[in-house]
């Protein structure tokens, strides 16, 4: 039994005529007729009872196009479905992102996704790369705004934006709270609040550090941004940051920021997603969307 021999099927039973079905289908009756006795022969069941008046269809005939006329009409609705797709009408995608990127990065970018498309279902995971990563791999996400790097050969890596990280202080701080720059060997001296360890953004501080020769006094690790600004605001200890992170609390003069003498220190962020030979529109048109957002954010 195949597609055909139902569509034939459904042709007899509305002519209620072979030679109408042959005509609507542009077939030889004697096809359909052979066709048709095929699938009698499948079902032992004749399908069609033939009187000289026309054609009429069995109790086994009105079970088989019940189940036919369905088949058909599912078929109809995955090709709208997928039309739909195709104009970005329907769909879901899911994002992973760090907490500062879901603060400053994604809301810009998904409020214009969202006017465009406004019946796609977006969906968003926090966490750090490292945790997220596995989630890409296996595609219960399909993008990931990230801090970079990120290496590996099954993904796709498209850096966007290069953020300046500056040491974040309270405004209460006796001592840098006065001050507009730090020399590196003096932030030894000062108790750390920082990003956890499996964090990409810890990595770059490390590496900072590292180069520089000191060795933190870390007095406290988080990876959610949210945690470490209220704890340097009551001045439990210095942090370094991305500006963007704390620019309005700066603003507000809840937070002092410094940068460091001789030193740029920053981070890189961008959108990773996996490898293929065809994205999906709906992902496609997303990374048009934060390549657009990082030109005008440059």
């Amino acid at each position: 039994m195949d597609l055909r021999q139902l569509e034939m099927a459904i042709a007899v039973a509305d002519n209620a005529s072979f030679t109408g079905a042959g005509q609507q289908l542009h077939v030889a009756q004697s096809a359909i007729s052979r066709k048709i006795k095929m699938l009698e022969e499948e079902f032992g069941e004749p399908l069609f009872k033939r009187v000289s008046k026309g054609v009429y269809v069995t109790p086994a005939g009105e079970t088989l196009l019940l189940y036919a006329r369905k088949i058909f009409q599912d078929l109809r609705n995955a090709a709208l479905e997928i039309s739909e797709f195709a104009r970005l009408e329907r769909g879901q995608l899911r994002i992973g992102a760090g907490m500062i990127a879901c603060t400053y990065i994604l809301p810009p970018v998904l409020e214009k996704f969202r006017a465009l498309y406004p019946r796609i279902d977006l969906q968003v995971v926090t966490g750090a790369t490292e945790s997220l990563l596995p989630k890409l791999r296996n595609n219960s996400i399909e993008l990931g705004v990230f801090t970079l790097p990120v290496r590996h050969r099954e993904l796709t890596v498209i850096p966007l934006w290069t953020e300046e990280m500056v040491v974040a202080t309270s405004v209460k701080h006796p001592v840098l709270a006065k001050k507009d720059w730090i020399n590196a060997e003096e932030l030894g001296q000062y108790p750390l609040i920082t990003f956890a360890k499996d964090t990409n953004t810890r990595a770059v501080i490390d590496d900072f550090f590292r180069r520089a020769g000191i060795t933190p006094r870390v007095a406290m690790e988080s990876e959610n941004v949210a945690t470490i600004k209220p704890l340097v605001r009551i001045d439990l200890g210095i942090t370094i940051i991305p500006h963007r992170a704390i620019a309005d609390e700066v603003k507000r003069k809840e937070l002092h920021c410094l940068r460091i003498r001789n030193h740029r220190l920053s981070r890189q962020v961008g959108i990773v997603f996996c490898k293929s030979d065809h994205l999906s529109k709906v992902l496609s048109e997303l990374i048009r969307l934060f390549k657009e957002h990082r030109s005008a954010d440059s």
